[in-house]
């Protein structure tokens, strides 16, 4: 969702030095417990290529493949939802920083041009880059370009099952263990993201 959608108008004349700390709240904790879920299924994901290490059967390898697969994708979408957090989160600090200064840059002029950019500029703005306030008189001096990146979902690849069975003989034959299998599965679908 776009993060204006929350705000409607334009936040610098409509939100709350406090309302703006909550909502920087908010998204820190969301953003943690995003984090915290990508890791369980991190552990999800190497358990389950231990697990391949005693299949017994051909079906059953499938069987884990698919789950391997399944969860590869729910981290995908969590690593997705976590970076647009970010963004909002980068947006909010943004706005704080800017409400922080209202004093400095009502003096310098700037207060009134700044509440009348339209919404969608001022967005793009407050996501792309990272205001710092070193001292008063320099209110927001420093504007620097973010190098996140946000990872877009990606579409299904029958393929990937051929290439986790295949991870998953090399764990079951100790050619690797379950850790480094699960970051080759996770890195292979970001170099197919890239090339798609």
């Amino acid at each position: 969702m776009p993060l204006f959608n929350i705000f409607g108008k334009n936040p610098i004349k409509k939100l709350r030095h406090d309302e703006l700390k909550d909502m920087e709240l908010s998204l820190k904790v969301k953003s943690e417990r995003l984090t915290k879920e990508v890791a369980e299924i991190d552990r999800e994901i190497q358990q389950l290529f231990e697990k391949s290490k005693e299949a017994k059967s051909h079906l059953e390898e499938i069987d884990l493949a698919s789950r391997i697969k399944t969860l590869a994708k729910k981290k995908e979408m969590k690593v997705a939802a976590h970076a647009e957090l970010e963004r909002e989160a980068r947006a909010v600090t943004n706005l704080l920083i800017i409400k922080e200064y209202e004093a400095d840059l009502k003096a310098a002029g700037v207060w009134e041009p700044l509440q009348k950019i339209a919404p969608e500029e001022l967005q793009q703005y407050l996501i792309d880059r990272k205001l710092e306030a070193e001292d008063r008189q320099g209110a927001v001096k420093a504007i620097t370009e973010l190098t996140g990146s946000v990872f877009k979902p990606t579409t299904e690849h029958e393929e990937d099952l051929d290439d986790i069975l295949a991870v998953m003989r090399e764990v079951k034959e100790d050619k690797l263990n379950p850790e480094t299998a699960s970051e080759r599965v996770s890195k292979e679908r970001e170099e197919r993201e890239l090339e798609g």
